[in-house]
């Protein structure tokens, strides 16, 4: 299974690093020397294009006329024959043919193959080269991109950046990214730490300087902006790693932070009428790749130190800083702390899927730079690196699919985050990674070109029809708030006129690469008249001139509306006058029961209606084997978009199943729908919490009759029983787990993170008013951004010491724990729980090591769940209070299994947003999603 938040929190620490180190960043003659000592004889034979981007931009009849080059280097004369064939999206033939060639001895030549006229698209070219003699020279198939117009000229308000990479062609690169619309590129090559400060008070020269100023005119002429970028330390600046020993420029941090701060400010300073806005550090993850033997106030420190630098004498240069919206909360925010906020704005690294959480955290990357910045976060807000990969995100895919599954990802990944910048005004800038024409660097599988081919591949078409279509648009509103199944963004164009994009979303099955997983149907429009529909590569779909129109809906497939008509008619024609046919327009979800199985229970099933339409339905139940139940049909008349009801049917009779297993089918109809049946079940548990005296450490027959509920990771079974007494709610777990993973005690070392330990997290969503969610009220709250109130995390440090950790609850704002941090309202870190006393709890932690098991035993104390006990203990004899809350086992080393989710297991995962560095994860779908399970209580 693809876990992109692997790719984020490790993986990509890997390409950061070679950022630093790689051929991007190193100096003109060095990259020189390099390319001189990668040069080869040219081949025998080389296929290309007459214009070597691949790209063809369509002319005033929408068309363009691509032209393939195969040139021969042969030392002896040739002949023969080129077949080719070109395949829109690699399956529908759009052209064929055989060209004869001669080739003469010793001297390059070059044979012109004419592919046709082709419309805007993505394909792909399979070329054959055969001598005379039937000998097979290369067969070879290469990416081709025939593009809709794209914005030409520059745009310093425009969000749409690139990774480019310096190691590539200068010439090329440019031109490609000027084709498909790039207006920011990430940093000026010719400025490193090294040339502007080669020694202590010695600074670059004029002949370096001007380098530098052409470099970034040049950028200009295509059109593009470069942000500085402060490309890490001065080698004779870098403090010693941990063991003492010299380490790399980009491994740790400055050694005399006054002497960096010095040296950012001479490289700004020359440059500061070209170059507005200077990132000062890439990834400065505390005790991490970049950032070794630092802590997080040095990182403060270093900002602040800058900041009085560079600010007397440049006030409009903005200085940009953090690294994710976790990292900026817990360091560059961190509550209380000395020398926070000294940054006009602030970066993040959203790689993954477009999951809505995306959405979410570039709202709250705003909301924090808002309140907590120097200025109000006026610089806005730098996704300086995010992206899929295919070898990464889609490796359950065929190759050949895989490149069309990231260039769907591409379009979505850049609303969610134009939409959070539009709703709360402030700019955005999206730096899609990575471009690379035609040489190899570490993190070259998220390349958008083929560098063996030197063509596109689709997210190249993918990224222009994007670009040409909403640059110059202002984003005025999302169509459907309430829907989960779908996202529509309204904008106005630079005429006036109304355009808009539009997706299904995707869903999480155990993958996020399966599109028959997520919402699919047909968009029907009753008013499209003058509303000319692309699709994400820029295929025409409709052209405007009926007045009616269906459309096919796929997840992350994003639908462009190019119209005639004014903003407000074209939201009318997409809302009012339009029809949502989904195959499954309903989350059906058969809950857990809260109390022990009997005929005085329920069987309830959550229907949320997840389309943008209200709703009549029909649900037919089945109930487990061997149960009887009430009733089996149930009317929910007028269901809105984004509402959820609990149809709840009384049990006649019940059967205990003593796996705890009982399956739950269903069927729903819709009015207005003839045929239509959305079919399925779910196996649910008992998830109950009985009144019980338990005693931590005591013999496990306490918990005798107590109903686990059960959760599997991989091949292991991981078992949970909770009860309930006057002082304490109880958690009991045994997790199978072939090696145990500790981290060093807490007081050792408190850089450690418990989470990524072996470990079980405990959640509750116990609290209505969160106070420190910055996103409370939003619009989108139910549908992207619900959060939790409190997380507890237990684990076994090495030496057998049990530990358990507060990793969020009112007043931690959110944050994770960093040593040099100040004290928050509410403390992080370990609390006051032994397995006999403590104040805050109890905890002991056992491992069997012969029988592969690590056993938990949890008992929070009630005063950490205020609002939850109240409930409790006001519950009268035979009661049941439904609490929300789940559960989680992260089984880390080598042969771990990874994390397990009570939330994913138990129900379809949805979106969320909990504002903190990854211990439950983002609240994204393929992190467990958010925490609205129940748990009942009962006395």
């Amino acid at each position: 299974m693809s876990d992109p938040k692997q790719i984020t929190r490790r993986q990509v620490m890997r390409y950061g690093a070679a950022t630093a180190v790689g051929l991007a960043w190193l100096g003109p003659a060095t990259r020189a020397a390099a390319a001189a000592t990668t040069a080869a004889a040219p081949p025998l034979v080389e296929v290309n294009y007459a214009d070597p981007t691949g790209l063809y931009p369509i002319d005033a009849a929408g068309t363009a006329s691509p032209v393939l080059t195969v040139t021969f280097n042969s030392p002896a004369a040739l002949s023969g024959t080129i077949a080719w064939s070109v395949s829109a999206r690699g399956t529908q033939e759009a052209g064929q043919g055989r060209t004869g060639f001669t080739a003469p001895a010793g001297q390059a030549s070059t044979t012109s193959v004419p592919l046709g006229t082709l419309g805007p698209d993505y394909y792909a070219v399979a070329v054959t080269v055969t001598d005379a003699a039937g000998t097979q020279l290369l067969k070879e198939t290469h990416g081709l991109g025939v593009l809709r117009p794209t914005i030409q000229g520059r745009r310093p308000g425009s969000c749409f950046g690139m990774g480019i990479r310096g190691e590539s062609a200068p010439l090329v690169t440019r031109q490609i990214a000027q084709r498909i619309g790039v207006k920011w590129t990430r940093g000026v090559f010719s400025v490193l730490p090294d040339t502007v400060c080669p020694s202590r008070g010695v600074f670059w020269g004029q002949a370096d300087i001007d380098r530098a100023r052409a470099e970034v005119v040049e950028w200009h002429g295509y059109g593009i902006e470069p942000t500085g970028f402060i490309n890490y330390n001065m080698s004779w600046n870098v403090q010693p790693g941990a063991d003492g020993k010299p380490v790399r420029p980009h491994q740790n941090r400055p050694k005399d932070m006054v002497a960096q701060a010095d040296m950012v400010y001479h490289a700004i300073a020359p440059l500061q009428d070209l170059v507005k806005n200077w990132e000062v550090w890439n990834e400065p993850w505390v005790h991490g790749w970049a950032w070794q033997t630092g802590d997080a106030q040095d990182y403060r420190d270093m900002t602040k130190l800058i900041w009085d630098r560079v600010k007397p004498e440049f006030p409009d240069v903005n200085l940009l800083g953090g690294g994710s919206v976790s990292y900026n909360r817990d360091i560059v925010y961190a509550r209380g702390s000395k020398d926070t906020g000294y940054i006009d704005g602030s970066v993040n690294h959203a790689y993954g899927y477009p999951d809505a959480t995306q959405y979410a955290m570039a709202k709250t990357q705003i909301k924090m730079d808002r309140l907590w910045s120097r200025t109000g976060g006026r610089a806005g807000q730098w996704q300086t690196e995010l992206g899929t990969a295919e070898v990464h995100s889609f490796p359950g895919l065929p190759p050949n699919e895989a490149g069309y599954a990231v260039a769907r990802t591409l379009a979505p990944t850049h609303l969610l985050h134009m939409l959070a910048g539009a709703e709360e005004d402030s700019p955005m800038r999206i730096f899609w990674f990575s471009l690379c024409y035609d040489k190899p660097y570490s993190g070259q599988e998220f390349n958008i070109y083929d560098i063996k081919t030197k063509s596109p591949r689709p997210a190249v078409v993918a990224y222009a029809t994007m670009t040409g279509l909403l640059e110059d648009c202002e984003l005025l509103t999302e169509l459907y708030p309430k829907a989960r199944s779908t996202w529509g963004f309204l904008f106005k164009a630079a005429d006036g006129h109304g355009r808009a994009a539009v997706y299904a979303d995707q869903l999480f099955d155990g993958t996020m690469e399966h599109q028959d997983a997520g919402y699919k149907g047909t968009l029907t429009l009753h008013r499209a008249r003058g509303v000319r529909v692309y699709d994400y590569l820029g295929r025409l779909l409709f052209d405007g001139e009926a007045a009616r129109t269906t459309l096919k809906l796929s997840p992350w497939e994003v639908l462009y509306f190019d119209s005639d008509l004014s903003p407000d008619e074209l939201k009318a024609a997409l809302t009012t006058g339009a029809v949502f046919a989904y195959d499954t327009p309903l989350a059906i979800t058969p809950l857990p029961f809260t109390k022990p199985v009997g005929p005085d229970g329920t069987v309830d099933v959550r229907v949320e209606n997840v389309s943008p339409h209200t709703l009549h339905a029909m649900l037919r139940v089945t109930a487990p084997e061997g149960w009887k139940i009430a009733r089996r049909d149930n009317v929910i008349p007028r269901l809105k978009p984004g509402e959820a009801r609990v149809v709840s049917i009384p049990v006649v009779s019940a059967r205990t199943d003593a796996a705890n297993r009982y399956a739950v089918g269903f069927e729903a109809t819709i009015l207005g729908r003839p045929g239509f049946r959305q079919t399925g079940s779910r196996t649910v548990q008992v998830a109950h919490a009985p009144f019980r005296t338990i005693t931590v450490g005591a013999a496990a027959s306490q918990w005798e009759g107590v109903v686990p509920v059960t959760m599997t990771g991989g091949t292991k079974e991981y078992t949970f029983q909770t009860a309930w007494d006057s002082d304490f709610l109880h958690f009991r777990a045994q997790i199978q787990d072939d090696l145990q993973v500790s981290n060093d005690p807490f007081p050792v070392n408190g850089y450690l993170f418990p989470f990524k330990a072996d470990s079980i997290q405990l959640a509750f969503d116990a609290v209505k008013d969160k106070t420190e969610d910055l996103l409370a009220g939003d619009a989108h709250y139910d549908k992207a951004m619900r959060s939790i109130s409190h997380l507890y995390v237990a684990t076994l440090a090495k030496g057998g010491l049990p530990e358990l950790h507060r990793q969020l609850a009112p007043g931690t704002n959110y944050q994770t724990y960093y040593p040099t941090n100040a004290p928050l309202p509410t403390p992080l870190g370990t609390m006051d729980a032994h397995p006999d006393s403590g104040s805050e709890g109890r905890i002991l932690v056992t491992r069997d090591e012969a029988a592969k098991v690590t056993t938990y035993e949890v008992a929070l104390a009630w005063d950490q769940l205020p609002e939850l006990a109240a409930a409790v203990k006001a519950l009268p004899e035979g009661a049941v209070h439904e609490a929300t809350m789940g559960v989680q086992v992260q089984d880390s080393g080598t042969g771990g299994q990874g994390t397990a989710y009570w939330t994913a297991q138990n129900e379809a995962p949805a979106s969320g947003c909990y504002n903190f560095a990854p211990f439950w994860s983002s609240g994204a779908q393929f992190t467990g999603g958010r925490v609205d399970t129940r748990w009942g209580i009962g006395r």
